[in-house]
């Protein structure tokens, strides 16, 4: 075999090796980055985060296809969901977490994921918050989809702490704050600083949750001040401790 041939093979397995990256990658358009941030610095009213949302679901409609795209949509709607969680509008926030949901189970139905399992169990934790008589029955799936995540990268932090999530935020009897306490505790032992902008948030407001609960009130302030740098006056601390 020649020089040049063994150069073409070695390009094409390269170009096999790296193709699953590139499908999954999470370049968003900028719009979805404008309509994310706006949804956690919470400095727009409803309607002009309607707006956003619209605009962002157009512009990854004509950037993704497939499993990437149904991974994109299932990120819009619970980040919409969460604008209307956070003016107190439950009913309407579960419309989008099921649509959420929807998009999350078809991008698995294409390709088996971590991400996919991820959000489908992000958007079924925020259904369960927001419609109780859900949440009693779909408890388990939230940790459930969980573990399914970390089964295909056991690497992914957000996945982790997902499943502390229920057992932090959840009512009686279906609270057991010391056992997501001690998740969220493996996961700040690991890379966590590395986690994307939008978890590293979630998992701080998780972990002030937490210490809330467990009357560590000195460790919440720190936890609560690291939140504060990512997101200033975001006060989604006070959905979770309601």
């Amino acid at each position: 075999m020649s020089r040049l041939s063994k150069l073409h093979i070695a390009f094409a397995i390269s170009i096999f090796l790296f193709f699953p990256l590139a499908v999954n990658a999470s370049v968003f358009p900028e719009s979805f980055i404008e309509f994310r941030e706006t949804v956690y610095l919470q400095n727009k009213t409803l309607p002009e985060t309607t707006s956003l949302y619209t605009a962002a679901k157009q512009d990854i409609e004509e950037s993704f296809v497939d499993a990437d795209l149904f991974l994109a949509l299932s990120r819009c709607e619970y980040l919409m969901g969460l604008s209307f969680k956070a003016e107190g509008r439950d009913g309407e926030a579960a419309a989008f977490f099921e649509e959420g949901i929807k998009w999350a189970e078809r991008s698995l139905e294409i390709c088996p994921t971590s991400e996919g399992y991820r959000l489908l169990g992000t958007n079924i934790s925020f259904l369960c918050e927001v419609r109780r008589s859900y949440g009693l029955m779909n408890f388990g799936r939230i940790e459930e989809n969980g573990k399914k995540a970390l089964e295909l990268d056991p690497d992914n932090l957000a996945a982790q702490y997902l499943i502390a999530t229920p057992y932090i935020i959840a009512p009686w009897p279906l609270a057991d704050v010391r056992k997501g306490a001690a998740i969220l505790d493996q996961v700040i032992t690991q890379n966590y600083l590395a986690m994307e902008k939008e978890s590293l948030f979630g998992l701080y407001l998780m972990l002030e949750a937490a210490c809330l609960k467990q009357r560590k009130n000195q460790e919440a302030q720190i936890w609560r001040e690291k939140a504060a740098e990512i997101y200033p006056g975001n006060n989604f601390i006070s959905l979770l401790m309601k």
